[in-house]
Parts: C-alpha cells; structure tokens; sequence
C-alpha cells in the first residue's frame, strides 16, 4: 500500500523529532543561560521585595528569595529555612527540537537560519513557563504563610494558577507549531491539502465497500 503525503511527513517528524531530542538533550544547559537571565530581570523587577535572583545548575534554574519558612520540627527553636523553588528547564524547552524536527521533516529552506531565529522566538514562551513555576511554588504549593508573605493579592493566586496550567500545558507545543506554520507556510498548504485529499479518498473508498 502506497505511503500517504500525510503519513509520510509523519514518520519524518517522528526521525527528525528523536535525532533532534537527542542533540537538545545534549546541549540543554547551554540553552538554559538565556531563560535563566531573563527571568532573572523579570522576577527582580517584578517582585524587587522578596526575589533575590537567579542561580543555574545544569538544567535546573533556582529562584534565591528572601522568604522565610520555618523548619519542620524546629518551630521553638526558631529556625528557619529560605525558601528557593527550582524547575528544570527541559519541562519548558523541548518547544525547540520540536520546530526543528518539523522544518527539517518539511524540508523547508534554510532551517538553520530558521531554527536559530526559533530559538530566540521560544525564548519569551519558556520565561513564561519557568516563572510561573516558581510563582506556583511559592504562592500555592508552599502554603497560606509563604503566599500572604509575597504580599500578593488574593486573586493574583488564581492569575498564577492559570498561568502555571498554560505554560504548561499549551505553550511548549502550540509555539512551536505556530511558529513552523509561518516558516514553512507553503508546505503547510500542501500538507492541508492533501490530508483533505486523503480524507475525501478515505470517504469514497468507505462509500464503494458499503455499496457492495
């Protein structure tokens, strides 16, 4: 049987996707400096009370705050500890060999040019993620004493709520899609018209076997 247009751009992304991943994975704390630097201005010029910066470990992006919270146990003695919520970078970058698997799946002209200006793309999107990591962190999974020490207001938590949830869940894959349909725009012409075409082979096909 006869690989479809479809099927075919598949599997070439599915190849492109595994070679790509495994090159990412490889160089991941490289990519993470950036992010680590802008979410550092972003969170020091957001938050200037409590945030006292950010520290990179690999992969891991560590928020330094000024957030006291006692230690478990020790509550006469008084001791407490700062709290520094961490994310791994990778939960939020994997956008990036995910737009390069599809321009190169695509075959579209000059990809690294493309992937390279993709990176900075995503750069604002994995920010977004990471930040509101750690915002969940502190102001939802710390407790009532961490959040009201922010001096955040009361509905800023269900702000931060929905923002963890869509830097989550949406953008890492939507960006970098969005992002290959404007590179690539012609292809994916192409690619909707014949998964239209296919669809309409598939519905005739269905219709000759049940006439019989």
């Amino acid at each position: 049987m006869r690989l479809s247009f479809v099927g075919l751009f598949l599997i070439k992304a599915i190849f492109w996707l595994l070679v790509c991943l495994g090159v990412w994975y490889l160089i991941t704390p490289y990519l993470a400096m950036p992010v680590a630097y802008l979410a550092n201005w972003v969170v020091d010029f957001l938050f200037p009370v409590w945030a006292e910066g950010v520290e990179r470990d690999g992969n891991a992006l560590v928020l330094l705050t000024r957030l006291e919270m006692p230690i478990a146990g020790a509550i006469q003695s008084g001791r407490v500890a700062v709290l520094t919520p961490e994310v791994d970078f990778r939960i939020y970058g994997y956008g990036l060999p995910l737009l390069a698997a599809l321009l190169l799946a695509s075959r579209a002209g000059r990809p690294l040019p493309k992937i390279l200006l993709g990176a900075v793309l995503l750069l604002p999107f994995q920010v977004w993620g990471v930040c509101f990591d750690w915002l969940k962190q502190i102001a939802i999974s710390s407790g009532p004493q961490i959040y009201w020490s922010t001096q955040l207001a009361g509905y800023e938590k269900e702000l931060i709520a929905w923002g963890y949830q869509f830097g989550f869940l949406v953008l890492p894959t939507l960006i970098p899609v969005m992002a290959w349909a404007y590179m690539d725009s012609r292809f994916l012409s192409t690619f909707l018209l014949e998964a239209a075409l296919d669809g309409a082979s598939e519905s005739r096909a269905d219709g000759g076997d049940a006439g019989k």
